[in-house]
């Protein structure tokens, strides 16, 4: 009896140590549990902390191009050129923790969609190719310049102008309205207004991720329906854009060749490049009438990268007519 007394003790000495052991592991899993959440939290405050950085960084970028595009208006109110600052392309800026990098292209260096928003007159033979608006005639020899089919090329253009315009009535019997994308999968509606970006081509029949691809460079969408284009600063390399303004009536080649002769600081007046062409905008209706020397419509795409951090911001200015600049549309990714 004596001997089973004494061993009680011992007994409760190790259901002792068991219940402490229980109570560090049950602290230790909570500590463990409560550094992670710690952690995951301070990375997540890092990575928002560095993220509003980056955005703001953006918006400070966006705030430079206001200021280099007003300064170059003011140093040059009648000509819009390659040579001034906005059209640097390798302005790439160190900030604490990062760098701002971005581009600004001059939106009447391309042709605007929305100028094909005729709508048809009535009595109009739409599928008379000659008598089309100038607008048509001209987007139509631009995608010939760039090696598409005569007939795809006749097809998308109607196409573009029925989603465009503001009506529901074929343009011709190339064109597309509800019916044509109802039967599609998924089905969708035509817009009946004006693209508010390049990107929705990629809905209008007859256009292709290729075909898209090699056009993007020289369209636009232009919040109105008009049609100038600045000489001044189409590019070289995309000579097509004045081939189509042309309506296929110059080469390629003399397109090149003219815009590689550009006066480093462009022409004064239009009549400076068209004397050096073999055919005078006389001879093509409408055209002169399209062609400028300056521009009103800007578009800013710019990029803050701090640390792991990406923000991207894609800005639309307008020239209004005190010559200071007008925030048309803004763009954000937000922050990567």
């Amino acid at each position: 009896m004596a001997a089973k007394r004494r061993s009680r003790p011992a007994r409760q000495g190790g259901m002792a140590l068991l219940v402490v052991l229980l109570i560090l592991s049950v602290m230790v899993i909570i500590a463990s549990n409560m550094s992670g959440r710690l952690q995951l939290e301070l990375r997540r405050t890092s990575n928002l902390t560095i993220g509003k950085q980056a955005w703001w960084y953006a918006m400070s970028a966006e705030a430079l191009v206001i200021k280099v595009l007003n300064q170059d208006f003011k140093d040059d109110p009648e000509v819009v050129n390659l040579s001034q600052n906005w059209a640097r392309e390798d302005g790439v800026f160190p900030v604490d923790d990062g760098t701002l990098s971005g581009r600004v292209r001059d939106l009447q260096s391309c042709f605007n969609l929305n100028s094909l928003s005729v709508a048809k007159k009535e009595g109009e033979d739409g599928d008379n190719l000659e008598s089309q608006p100038y607008p048509v005639k001209a987007f139509r020899a631009l995608l010939v310049a760039l090696e598409v089919e005569e007939y795809e090329a006749v097809q998308l253009t109607d196409a573009i102008r029925d989603w465009t315009d503001k009506d529901t009535q074929l343009v011709s019997s190339y064109g597309a309205e509800d019916a044509y994308y109802e039967g599609l999968n998924p089905p969708y509606l035509v817009a009946n207004q004006w693209m508010l970006g390049t990107d929705e081509l990629r809905a209008v029949r007859g256009m292709t991720g290729a075909l898209y691809a090699r056009l993007a460079p020289y369209v636009c969408a232009l919040p109105n329906d008009k049609l100038l284009i600045n000489i001044n600063t189409i590019k070289p390399e995309r000579a097509a854009l004045l081939v189509g303004l042309y309506q296929g009536k110059i080469g390629l080649d003399d397109a090149k060749q003219v815009l590689t002769s550009r006066p480093k600081k462009g022409w004064k007046e239009k009549k400076a490049m068209t004397d050096q062409l073999p055919v005078q905008p006389g001879s093509v209706n409408g055209l002169d009438a399209v062609l400028d020397i300056k521009s009103s419509y800007f578009e800013a795409s710019l990029l803050a990268e701090v640390g792991d951090a990406r923000a991207r911001l894609k800005t639309v200015f307008q020239r209004g007519k005190d010559g200071k600049l007008v925030m048309l549309r803004r763009l954000s990714d937000g922050a990567e």
